[in-house]
């Protein structure tokens, strides 16, 4: 896929002729020629690293099969979020161009893709899936939603578990501290208190804290073991109701997974602890939390995954919702979040996690 064409910074920078010139270097038109277009927020709960906007274009002439409306991302405006993210913006791109025909989940088209790793900035044009919706983080997901989710990244991980082309993947970088668990640790460490100061009066329930104050000196152990020890197969690494799409009742595709900039290799069940710890309501989780991991763990067999045991997949789930846990840790601590965003981190998800953590005993692994 050709990508000359200069990156735009912001959805301000799109014009009719740049947007002609990408879709057909992306093969999405060859007759027509974008007049006119109109932008606006696709909803949703928004981004940290991007920008996110859905365009409705106006073509001079009908032709089959041109997009009526797509979804463009572009890079965070702030230069100090383009160049922590950049990894996260050449991971997407390199989903698309290599690995979305063989990915075994439903994902948008993509019309065009471009990054200059020197500015740090990208640009993706995307199917629009609508009317499917994405779901909500803050409202959780129906059981339905839950077993729908939960059943196609079990496919997804059969697909890609121990995969011959998981090592060639260079552009997919393996960060291991275990390399060096005392820099690990300092890390974690340096973290803590900027995560309680800026929890302000939220309180963490006694073991979480307890939990908190020890957990640097396993942090090295618990990642290296999640992400770098076999078995292990792709993760989508961002596997969130703001992410998933669902039909709606004005119809529209049953699912698709969006945004892979998180996309990495580890252990399967990661993306279904952080799912399942943080997108359902806890009383919904309570119910149905057992029995999905007991399907999932059928869903991998079922895909030729052998010689990982359910007892396996229970402890690897367990270990993932304690470096859950660490992760909101750092980004409460590091994140220049908006209210919305810190809302939605520290009056919900991290609930949510302690909460898992707390119903399985996870905090009572080390």
């Amino acid at each position: 896929m050709p990508h000359s064409l200069p990156i735009p910074t912001s959805p301000a920078d799109l014009t009719p002729a740049w947007l002609t010139a990408a879709l057909t270097a992306g093969n999405a038109i060859d007759i027509s020629a974008v007049t006119a277009f109109s932008v606006e927020s696709p909803g949703g709960d928004g981004g940290l690293y991007g920008q996110t906007v859905r365009v409705r274009l106006v073509y001079d002439q009908p032709e089959t099969g041109a997009p009526p409306s797509l979804i463009a991302k572009f890079s965070a405006l702030k230069p100090e979020m383009r160049e922590r993210a950049i990894g996260s913006y050449e991971r997407e791109i390199c989903f698309y161009r290599e690995l979305a025909p063989h990915s075994a989940l439903p994902v948008p088209i993509c019309y065009y893709a471009a990054i200059n790793p020197a500015s740090h900035l990208h640009v993706l044009l995307l199917e629009d899936m609508a009317p499917a919706v994405s779901g909500s983080r803050l409202a959780g997901c129906t059981p339905a939603q839950a077993e729908l989710a939960v059943g196609q990244i079990a496919t997804f991980h059969a697909t890609w578990w121990e995969h011959p082309a998981l090592p060639a993947l260079d552009w997919l970088p393996d960060p291991d501290f275990g390399n060096d668990p005392a820099a690990s640790q300092s890390q974690y460490e340096s973290w803590w208190p900027r995560f309680l100061e800026n929890l302000g009066d939220v309180p963490l329930p006694g073991p979480i804290r307890e939990l908190g104050e020890r957990f640097g000196s396993h942090r090295a152990a618990i990642e290296h073991h999640l992400f770098n020890a076999p078995p292990r197969t792709l993760l989508h690494g961002d596997f969130h109701l703001g992410n998933l799409v669902f039909a709606s009742a004005d119809g529209g595709t049953p699912f698709a997974v969006l945004d892979w900039q998180m996309l990495r290799r580890g252990r399967a069940v990661r993306d279904v602890a952080y799912f399942l710890s943080e997108n359902l309501l806890p009383d919904v989780r309570r119910r149905i939390e057992g029995p999905l991991l007991k399907e999932y763990h059928r869903g991998l067999v079922e895909g030729g995954v052998s010689g990982y045991t359910i007892e396996d997949c229970l402890t690897d789930y367990r270990l993932a919702l304690l470096q859950r846990f660490r992760a909101l840790v750092s980004t409460v601590a590091v994140m220049p979040f908006t209210p919305a965003q810190r809302q939605m981190h520290v009056d919900v998800l991290l609930p949510r996690n302690i909460a898992a953590i707390l119903d399985n005993n996870a905090h009572k692994l080390f």
